[in-house]
């Protein structure tokens, strides 16, 4: 832990260093979690997890500006690392990483923000079709590529087109996706996603998605299918009500077959489906608290699985 305060204090002023005359913008959030998963016939694993992300942007002028990460985490078991999600990135045994991992150029318009460069991606109104979010860690688990969002006339668009920053000597599989979405009124929303994942199989893929509020509650629902000739369709739907400005809770519902995803990498877990609860807590402009509970199966075993998670997030 002393080695990874070191590196990043050492980030910090290499990032607040200025570029010509702007000074590079950082934001950043650091978090602790407790976790603990269990499946039918397995050994529990439990354990926490602190993780610290510096987000820095250098303007360049004219919507152009530059964008790096700092990510650090250490964990007390490393089955429960968000940085080993390719097998041999760091190590099975690896409890602690450091890496500058990820970093590119950003424009932006009126109606479009476009980022280039190795990034986060996700793919499908709840991530369901493709996902290496945010939360990841390190080398081997982002995209290299273009993402934009943003509307064109009373029309929302997003795209990726991307290749996964895979380990040395294996294919760098492609993402190409796009989604339009149209709001005829203010609470309700619906869209179309089409993609195609590059690789060893390459699939096909479509998916539908709709958005509802009515007062304090919020639904969402997406389903998806592939061109796979059997297990190649997942959904999930979301129920989240909104206590008041601090307080929030959700319900999803969702079943992700096998090939329903693309390169089986839905943000929920693949070839399982179950419930996942869920509440947050913003105890202050700063520090958020978040309980989850996952409830879920495998569908070709039928083994029981659970995880629960609880974070506390303070952002700066």
């Amino acid at each position: 832990m002393k080695r990874i305060m070191v590196s990043l204090t050492a980030g910090i002023i290499l990032m607040s260093a200025p570029v010509g005359a702007e000074p590079i913008h950082i934001t950043g959030d650091t978090s602790i979690k407790y976790q603990r998963d269990s499946a039918d016939g397995e050994s529990t694993i439990s354990g926490s997890v602190y993780t610290i992300k510096l987000m820095g942007e250098a303007d360049l002028g004219d919507g152009w500006s530059l964008y790096t990460r700092l990510a650090a985490q250490s964990v007390t078991d490393p089955f429960l690392a968000d940085f080993n999600l390719s097998p041999g990135a760091y190590g099975e045994s690896k409890k602690s990483v450091v890496a500058l991992d990820q970093f590119g150029l950003n424009y932006k318009t009126d109606k479009m923000v476009y980022k280039f460069g190795r990034q986060d991606a996700t793919v499908g109104t709840t991530a369901l079709l493709y996902s290496r979010p945010d939360s990841n860690i390190g080398k081997e688990a982002f995209v290299d590529g273009l993402s934009f969002s943003g509307t064109v006339g009373a029309i929302n668009m997003s795209g990726l087109l991307a290749r996964e920053d895979n380990p040395a000597g294996e294919i760098k599989n492609k993402i190409y996706a796009i989604r339009a979405g149209y709001s005829p009124v203010e609470n309700f929303g619906y869209g179309v996603t089409l993609g195609r994942y590059d690789g060893d199989d390459s699939t096909n893929h479509w998916a539908v998605d709709g958005t509802y509020t009515l007062g304090k509650s919020h639904f969402t629902a997406e389903y998806t299918k592939a061109n796979s000739n059997t297990n190649n369709k997942a959904y999930a739907v979301i129920y989240g009500y909104d206590f008041n400005d601090k307080i929030s809770a959700s319900v999803t519902g969702f079943r992700v077959e096998e090939l329903g995803s693309m390169g089986q990498q839905s943000d929920f877990d693949v070839d399982n489906r179950g419930f996942h609860y869920g509440v947050s807590y913003q105890l202050n402009e700063a520090t958020g608290l978040e309980l989850v509970y996952k409830d879920q199966k495998t569908i070709s075993e039928g083994q029981n699985n659970e995880s629960f998670e609880a974070t506390i997030t303070y952002a700066f």
